[in-house]
């Protein structure tokens, strides 16, 4: 873990960036599927441990104090897969971040998985309309462990080798570290001006679930979107943000804060949820 790079003043700690490092996928939810993740070789909390503020009171104990007061997350941010099929949705996601199958991508259909074995399988067909090639035509065949977050393919359809995730992994391998970016003008110009135009303040970006879940830092809350706004409120400004994400999902912190996630499900819904 990062550790609180310098010994804060009460009044300066509103001003600065709690920089810690964090890992990329947690567990997903399936009655029929091993949860739990495997630690990744670079995984690292993201709340201030006590070892944290032992190193903090040891330098200024006025900053420790400040330190205790910040909320504490109880596990890192996930990707947040569909908790009704985790392995079709990673698929799903995995097929868009490579574009697999090029333009045809949005015409080729997921469908959902099957669990036996320790693993769950996942088919990719040709929809029904034939704009892809013959209707229901098989593509692939996924293999997924969710759990361990690791993807193979069916080597008897001798298809083409599984590309990279976008962080730069195997699929058959762990996750990269979680990208994390603090240049804003390397950002995808219409995120950034969509998240600048709803009057929010972007410090930081770091890219989990293998490359594809941006979670944006902000300076805090303000203007269309409040820590107390309900769903209904947040539904307009998710719209527009998961327009200028391409329709995938995304996170938000704000301010020292990183046990409370805003998650934009993506076309248009937003909750706030403790981590």
């Amino acid at each position: 873990m990062r550790r609180l790079v310098d010994a804060l003043s009460v009044s300066s700690l509103a001003c600065c960036t709690l920089a810690l490092a964090v890992p990329g996928l947690a567990g997903c939810d399936r009655a029929d599927e091993p949860v739990s993740v495997a630690p990744s070789p670079t995984a690292s909390g993201s709340g201030a441990s006590a070892r944290d503020l032992r190193a903090v009171a040891a330098a200024s104990p006025s900053a420790a104090v400040a330190a205790q007061m910040l909320p504490v997350a109880s596990r890192d941010p996930d990707w947040g897969l569909d908790p009704n099929d985790p392995a079709r949705d990673y698929v799903g996601r995995y097929l868009r971040a490579t574009r697999r199958y090029g333009a045809q991508t949005p015409c080729v259909v997921v469908r959902p998985s099957t669990f036996a074995d320790g693993k769950s399988t996942v088919e990719t067909r040709n929809d029904a309309s034939g704009t892809c090639g013959a209707p229901d035509e098989l593509r692939d065949r996924f293999f997924v462990k969710v759990a361990t977050d690791r993807m193979s393919l069916d080597a008897s359809l001798h298809q083409p080798p599984l590309q990279k995730w976008p962080d730069g992994s195997d699929p058959e391998g762990p996750a990269a570290k979680v990208s994390d970016g603090q240049d804003l003008r390397a950002w995808k110009a219409s995120l950034g001006t969509t998240i600048r135009a709803l009057q929010l303040v972007p410090l930081r970006i770091q890219l989990y679930g293998r490359g594809t879940f941006p979670v944006v830092s902000l300076a805090g809350w303000h203007g269309p979107v409040m820590r107390d706004m309900t769903p209904a409120q947040l539904a307009t400004p998710a719209k527009a943000l998961c327009l200028a994400n391409d329709g995938e999902p995304m996170g938000f912190f704000a301010g020292l804060d990183r046990s409370t996630l805003l998650r934009i499900t993506c076309p248009g819904s937003a909750t706030f949820e403790k981590l």
